[in-house]
């Protein structure tokens, strides 16, 4: 009988830290460890108060580098970067000393983490999965400290807390990799070249977003975002109640990438139409204040309930008649896919993911990015159709259920974990003849 493949999911930040990368990680050591298979999460160790060995809901954490990690924020920035590139240097001793306790390497993010995950792979023998995460802004931008500005619609743009700077925001997963050099971006799509690869996509978007980076490379494989439906399912009876028809959710960072400030901009314009209508925004981040600031500035604080970060998300959506999602850029949006399987029609914008997700006029209803008119639009629209609502809503279910349910992503992973494993197994006699012969024919050509 064949041994069950033991995954280490390397990825650079985890809990506390949460964010998509970081949930779909919890998500899938946690599913794997259900169906029977060792899956260990290995990351960076942030701060020293966190254990260098955790467990988080049941899936064993390894947290490593924390020496040269711990307080780097206060060194000047090459300071940070130079232990950043040694905090590297760990990782790969690391997963060589662990080289017994593992038979795929799985990493989360196309990033300047796959450099060493990669060379670790090289060293080991052992097979390597890289998830791409997000595409980032489709335009690049220039350099670490660029400004962006919130949208003002009607408040003077000029307005100081509408200005944003680049820690804001969370670029495509590839901008990391490339702030190390071209070297380190060659030596990393050398690697990825190895046949014992694979590179996976969330959406169909991030085949141009590898092309535009020439990383597009044969062993590419789609697999989209899972959702776990014991915990998302829309509610067990559900009744007619004006109120929750008449509620959207907003489940977000507060970031400039999620694109609040456009929504609020939107619901400005929904509150002159629907003065009933009510916006709960779930989720913290870095904008926080800045949002409060617009709401104010707006006059729509009365119909907006800030949440905050609620540990409950699928108990905050069904709340709600319907979602919204107003992103300027994704990946493979958690967000969308959790209301869908809560049986909520979803307003998104058309970035990677959400359009793959969101059939418009089907089971959801798209806009374009920053278009906040087109948004307030397709906010009404469903406001005041509560049968079209329930129509989305029902193919949205049907949606998650057919294409995107944790058992059914699994199972893609499985078979893929498999097959890599066994393309990478050869007698070990086999590969010492080969070594032997490879020397005889050094030797040989040196006599």
């Amino acid at each position: 009988m064949q041994r069950r493949p033991r995954i280490y999911i390397v990825i650079g930040t985890f809990h506390p830290l949460i964010g998509g990368a970081e949930s779909q990680a919890h998500i899938q050591g946690k599913s794997l460890r259900e169906r029977g298979y060792e899956a260990t999460i290995v990351t960076f160790q942030h701060h020293k108060r966190w254990p260098k060995r955790d467990q988080v809901e049941g899936v064993p954490v390894v947290r490593i580098a924390g020496t040269l990690l711990d307080g780097r924020d206060r060194y000047p920035r090459v300071i940070q970067q130079i232990l950043y590139l040694f905090a590297m240097l760990v990782l790969i001793w690391r997963l060589w000393c662990d080289r017994h306790r593992y038979d795929i390497l799985h990493v989360y993010q196309l990033s300047s983490l796959t450099l060493p995950t990669a060379l670790a792979c090289r060293l080991t023998g052992k097979p390597m999965l890289v998830s791409l995460r997000s595409t980032g802004l489709e335009k690049p931008r220039s350099g670490r400290n660029a400004t962006a500005s919130l949208l003002a619609g009607p408040l003077d743009p000029a307005t100081p807390w509408l200005q944003v700077n680049g820690l804001t925001w969370i670029d495509g997963d590839m901008e990391s990799l490339i702030r190390l050099g071209k070297p380190a971006v060659w030596l990393t799509r050398s690697l990825l070249k190895n046949s014992s690869s694979q590179i996976i996509i969330l959406s169909s978007r991030m085949k141009q977003y590898l092309s535009s980076k020439n990383f597009l490379f044969p062993n590419i494989r789609f697999i989209p975002n899972g959702v776990d439906m014991k915990i998302y399912y829309p509610p067990q009876a559900y009744q007619p109640d004006k109120a929750r028809e008449h509620t959207v959710i907003c489940v977000s960072r507060l970031r400039y990438e999620k694109g609040i400030d456009v929504l609020l901009q939107a619901w400005r314009l929904v509150q002159q139409q629907d003065p009933l209508a009510r916006l709960i925004i779930v989720g913290g981040g870095p904008l926080a204040q800045q949002f409060l600031s617009m709401t104010e500035a707006l006059d729509i604080g009365d119909s907006i309930e800030f949440a905050g970060v609620q540990n409950d998300v699928a108990g905050q959506l069904r709340r709600g008649g319907l979602a919204v999602l107003p992103s300027r850029w994704e990946g493979m949006p958690n967000a969308l896919l959790e209301a869908m399987a809560c049986g909520l029609p979803c307003v998104a914008t058309r970035v990677s993911g959400s359009e793959d997700i969101i059939e418009h006029g089907v089971n959801g209803l798209l806009v374009d990015v920053e278009d906040y008119h087109a948004l307030a639009d397709a906010l009404l629209a469903l406001l005041h159709n509560p049968a079209l609502t329930r129509q989305y809503g029902h193919a949205a279910l049907a949606t998650i259920e057919q294409r995107y349910s944790l058992d059914h992503i699994t199972d893609f992973y499985l078979d893929l974990y498999q097959s890599m494993v066994k393309q990478c197994q050869r007698p070990e006699k086999t590969q010492l003849d080969s070594s032997f012969s490879s020397l005889h024919m050094l030797d040989t050509s040196e006599s």
